[in-house]
């Protein structure tokens, strides 16, 4: 056994007497399943003072982003501890402190409402690895269920080889996006946002 070997396992062994027994299962449980899902349950809705999104980034990453600002169709939501997305009419446009972060910058080719087939381009810069890439797009409305409709927004990146479909839940009566999955990045899982506004 070599001395780094013996320092890491020294190293590992004391950072463990600083972790009780009791901490170790809900420690263990978290890394392999995850958090388990903030319910928006009509007590939680109202209990929250403002508007807020349910923010779900993958296992473990279940999280409440308050409405912090409104710029015509931007909406900036951020985190308890400084993560922040923006929208525009629902479509995630940038991050901040994520671990893989984007900005586009042509938003308002984004149409949630449109009689026919929308296509289109989105320059889009990724972070984290940095890099300026086009994505090119084709979005259809359909009927949902009851008050709903679905905005299907399909995705290429040719440069990436890589094609998703991005779903946006609207409410018909007031036109706003209340629910989404996107893929935001190439780095990241399929984002998921419930938006709740308290007006």
């Amino acid at each position: 056994m070599n001395k780094f070997s013996f320092l890491l396992i020294l190293l590992c062994l004391s950072a463990c007497q600083y972790i009780s027994y009791n901490q170790l299962i809900p420690l263990v449980r978290e890394a392999t399943i995850g958090l388990p899902d903030i319910e928006l349950s009509e007590d939680f809705i109202s209990n929250q003072e403002f508007s807020f999104a349910r923010v779900d980034l993958g296992k473990g990453a279940n999280i409440i982003m308050v409405l912090h600002k409104i710029d015509g169709n931007f909406y900036t939501w951020i985190s308890e501890t400084g993560e922040k997305v923006v929208t525009y009419s629902g479509k995630v446009v940038r991050t901040e402190g994520l671990i893989h972060n984007i900005e586009i910058f042509n938003p308002d080719r984004f149409k949630i409402f449109s009689n026919a087939e929308h296509i289109g381009i989105f320059d889009v810069m990724l972070q984290d690895p940095q890099a300026f890439i086009q994505q090119d797009f084709s979005s259809k409305l359909k009927e949902g269920q009851e008050d709903l409709l679905i905005l299907e927004e399909n995705i290429s990146i040719k440069v990436l080889s890589f094609d998703y479909t991005n779903l946006y839940w609207i409410e018909k009566k007031r036109g706003k996006v209340i629910r989404t999955k996107q893929f935001i990045h190439p780095k990241l899982p399929i984002l998921s946002i419930d938006f709740i506004y308290k007006y």
